[in-house]
């Protein structure tokens, strides 16, 4: 019976290379005799290992092409929600504050039509989102100093700051490159951000955002990071969070889609997102964009 097994072997160079040894025994005229056989495996086991490279990369592949049919199919289905729900929605909000204007402050019955306007604003947020998460509407680009606009979209969640207990520290950097950008894609992926950290905090904390000249792909760029003192991600979540309609939060209080839509912004302004978390150590989010060139500043003259 033979048997083989792998072992290594030394060239006259010094290098290591895979053998496989097979040995057999026979006897013959009542002596055992054994037979070893040892064959160069180099190639084989580099074209082993080129296929296992070729499998992985088909099925990360495959993986990416299933999750594009899926965004496409939900695209399809999220702009024809949108358009059932929306009319209906606009009905009832209208009709609810028709009512509350007709009651006097005293009544008690107010109370029930404030619940029901803050219910409706509510289901029209989920269908926007929905909505900005399919559609890809034209842009308009133009100059933008994200420290502005980091400003602006603070002032718009000033009130909702302050009442979840949450404190903004800005740590900027003078002067600071200008991005090309939309200005309204921009201002939604900074809210997003920013509710997204408030709800990480329930008991309050603090947002410290921090601008800073980095690089991208060689040519010059912008950083911005977003750190939360909030719980902190999981590992086994810190991949999942990028899913459209992945939440950690409480049923009713996240749709999912918050980070996907981030993602898709950032990306289509060609730069990049990443996540840095550690359960009950807080989270940051790293964004980094293309800065402006002088032959871009010179076109928009």
């Amino acid at each position: 019976m033979a048997s083989a097994r792998t072992v290594f072997g030394l060239r006259f160079n010094g290098e290591e290379f895979p053998l496989e040894a097979s040995i057999s025994q026979i006897e013959v005229s009542g002596q055992k005799l054994y037979t070893v056989i040892m064959r160069d495996i180099t190639e084989r086991m580099q074209a082993e290992t080129a296929l296992r490279i070729k499998s992985e990369e088909l099925a990360a592949m495959t993986q990416q092409l299933w999750q594009s049919s899926k965004l496409a199919t939900m695209g399809e289905l999220s702009a024809s929600m949108a358009h059932e729900l929306n009319n209906p929605l606009a009905t009832v909000a209208l009709r609810a504050e028709n009512l509350l204007d007709q009651l006097p402050d005293e009544d008690g019955q107010r109370r029930s039509l404030e619940v029901i306007i803050t219910e409706v604003e509510r289901m029209a947020g989920l269908v926007n989102n929905l909505l900005q998460f399919s559609r890809r509407s034209h842009r308009q680009v133009s100059t933008v100093d994200l420290r502005e606009e980091i400003g602006n979209s603070i002032e718009l969640v000033h009130y909702h700051l302050r009442n979840r207990k949450v404190r903004v520290q800005r740590a900027d950097e003078d002067p600071l490159r200008t991005i090309q950008a939309d200005r309204q894609q921009l201002r939604q992926l900074f809210l997003n951000l920013l509710t997204n950290a408030c709800d990480a905090m329930s008991e309050g904390g603090q947002i410290t955002i921090s601008t800073s000249t980095t690089v991208l792909d060689g040519q010059p760029a912008v950083a911005v990071d977003f750190a939360d003192t909030g719980d902190g991600i999981s590992a086994e979540n810190l991949d999942k969070i990028w899913e459209p309609f992945f939440t950690t939060k409480a049923e009713g209080k996240g749709t999912g889609l918050g980070l996907a839509i981030c993602r898709r912004i950032v990306e289509e302004h060609n730069g990049r997102i990443a996540i840095e978390s550690e359960p009950g150590e807080g989270a940051v989010v790293h964004l980094v964009f293309g800065a402006t060139t002088d032959t871009e500043v010179e076109g928009l003259i």
